[in-house]
């Protein structure tokens, strides 16, 4: 395949990238670094009861040789894993007892039967389960199969159409308004930061010590972890605005018009599903990617709605990872994956995207 890659279709095949067309395009540089940190005592402690419990059901299913029949569950616990790294709250105060269909759905919410989060971009099998629409994307190009991840039917869905919840509203709790479901939850008075939210913090006083004008993009892909940056943040003099999937039009173009704007306002908080693509933010000069994905194309997807025609600031990327932890099996992963993707003709996403029964053994280390 690298043969044909390099040797034929090279001789007949124009192909330009951003990367070929750099100099043409006079983009400033981009500096990417990793930021890796160690989780505190308790959340350690948390963490690994979590992992061996999840790593005893793969095994289980490893052994009776049913690892692809039990995607959708696997996939389950692989996120579980993921949000205890970024915050403990996201899986004790996740609601994950219920099969969570369209009758669930009203007009503020409706929660996702697959990352148990608030669902952005609301779309309803034929099944009659909800899900996010980035999600059951994301689930389908790593299954590989059309099985619904909540009942193992055909999965049959318009991914065209989304559910219309209205002119539904985040605001900040630390205005004294309405509070997401996640800080519902909570105690408010005991909340406890996290490794994750520390380490985005101090990089974010960084920041605004090297550039009193620089505005940063903070991106992750579980709504509630944003809800508690967003608290911890505003909590600590530093003004944001976010956007999810949930959201309206309006209040989107209302979010980025405060962002672009506002020289007080120097974060952005984004869901990775709402505002990976079809954004143009060059007011931005930094990126906070808090948790890593298996497909590094969704990264470089987000990195680029600042770095574009339009950007003068030299552009920093900070990825946070977890030492230790399911997510540096992930960033090892995407590293396999990218030799992948250079060695396939065309790039092919699908093979990027996908998780094979060895990317799960190896991602539980069995």
């Amino acid at each position: 395949m690298t043969l044909l890659k390099k040797k034929v279709l090279s001789s007949i095949v124009l192909r330009r990238t951003k990367q070929g067309r750099a100099s043409d395009l006079a983009l400033p540089p981009r500096i990417v670094t990793l930021r890796r940190n160690s989780l505190d005592n308790n959340e350690e402690q948390f963490y690994e009861a979590l992992y061996t419990q999840s790593r005893l059901q793969f095994g289980i299913y490893a052994e009776a040789g049913t690892l692809m029949n039990n995607y959708a569950h696997i996939f389950d616990l692989l996120t579980r894993l993921r949000q205890a790294v970024d915050h403990p709250y996201l899986v004790v105060y996740s609601n994950t007892t219920e099969v969570l269909t369209g009758d669930h759905c009203d007009t503020n919410r409706c929660d996702c039967g697959i990352c148990h989060e608030t669902a952005e971009d609301v779309v309803v099998t034929s099944c009659d389960h909800a899900f996010c629409k980035g999600c059951l994307i994301e689930y389908s190009a790593a299954s590989g199969n059309v099985l619904c991840p909540s009942c193992a039917k055909p999965l049959t869905v318009d991914l065209t159409t989304s559910w219309n919840f209205g002119e539904t509203t985040w605001t900040s709790p630390a205005k004294g308004l309405k509070r997401s479901r996640i800080l519902q939850r909570i105690n408010i008075e005991d909340f406890r930061t996290s490794t994750k939210i520390d380490a985005l913090k101090e990089e974010i006083r960084n920041m605004m010590e090297d550039d009193g004008s620089a505005k940063g993009i903070v991106f992750s892909q579980f709504t509630s972890f944003l809800d508690l940056i967003n608290f911890s943040l505003e909590r600590s003099g530093v003004r944001c605005v976010q956007l999810v999937g949930s959201m309206s039009l309006a209040e989107r173009e209302k979010a980025i018009k405060t962002f672009s704007e506002d020289a007080n306002c120097k974060i952005f908080l984004m869901s990775l599903k709402a505002g990976g693509v079809a954004l143009n933010l060059t007011v931005a000069s930094y990126v906070f990617l808090m948790d890593p994905w298996w497909n590094p194309a969704v990264e470089r997807q987000a990195q680029d709605r600042i770095h574009r025609i339009g950007q003068y600031k030299p552009i920093k990327t900070v990825r946070f990872i977890i030492e230790n932890t399911i997510e540096e099996r992930i960033l090892r992963l995407q590293a396999k994956k990218e030799l992948v993707f250079e060695g396939t003709v065309g790039n092919s996403a699908e093979a990027i995207a996908k998780l094979t029964e060895a990317d799960l053994r190896f991602l539980f280390n069995i």
